[in-house]
């Protein structure tokens, strides 16, 4: 965790930095909103030393989404508010893909002691686009909306067009994943991993984790428009 908080506090300052050159509020809004993601509920003191904003500027931010309902407080704390939540239901294709490949990893999560994550490849890299936790506690957390470890089995399949990749323990010591595509209508595709808390990964998960791919990419292509004209843009 301190070594994700080290990274969000540097990637908050490179913003800062080229919000001085002109770039203004809307980066530095959508960071502060980045850090409250990253924290849960935070106090105001949390959100100035994590981000790197000064304290007037973070309280005026939030006050002004917090009015959108971007963020909502509770007591002397913070945290994110409903309306991002409608906002990110209504985001396409990833809402279609989220709904159709929810029951199968919930299947999977409850079937295996995995970490169960859906990702896609957004115009700033692979992402992870849902996430169902396992049994075993993961020295780092998964969340919806966060970019992927480079190497990690997921962001290969996303970007090395491989149907399936495992990585044991590369990217991050003592955590191992594996990744399978999941075929989209536009020729795309996404894809559908597990974690682990180990340095090898068993081997016993696999044929699931093919299982439920196939089980999506199903769905998906039963639930296709036919017309060339409403396929995605992903």
């Amino acid at each position: 965790m301190e070594v994700f908080r080290t990274e969000l506090k540097r990637t908050a300052a490179s913003r800062n930095a080229r919000n001085d050159a002109g770039l203004g509020v809307i980066e530095s809004a959508f960071g502060l909103l980045e850090v409250l993601c990253a924290l849960g509920q935070a106090r105001v003191t949390d959100l100035t030393e994590e981000s790197g904003l000064p304290r007037t500027t973070v309280y005026r931010l939030l006050g002004q989404l917090a009015a959108v309902g971007a963020v909502e407080r509770i007591g002397a704390r913070y945290r994110l508010g409903a309306a991002l939540l409608v906002l990110g239901q209504h985001v396409t294709p990833m809402e279609r893909l989220r709904t159709l490949a929810q029951r199968p990893m919930i299947e999977l999560a409850a079937a295996t002691p995995v970490h169960v994550i859906l990702g896609m490849t957004t115009s700033d890299g692979p992402i992870y686009l849902d996430v169902f936790s396992g049994q075993e506690r993961l020295p780092f957390r998964l969340r919806a909306g966060e970019p992927m470890p480079a190497r990690s089995a997921a962001a290969r399949v996303l970007s090395a067009g491989v149907d399936f990749a495992v990585d044991d323990g590369t990217t991050l010591a003592g955590v191992s994943c594996a990744a399978h595509a999941i075929p989209l209508p536009n020729g795309a595709v996404a894809a559908v991993a597990i974690v682990v808390p180990l340095a090898h990964l068993p081997r016993s998960p696999l044929g699931p984790l093919r299982r439920t791919a196939h089980r999506i990419g199903g769905l998906l292509a039963a639930q296709s428009p036919i017309s060339p004209a409403r396929t995605w843009n992903v």
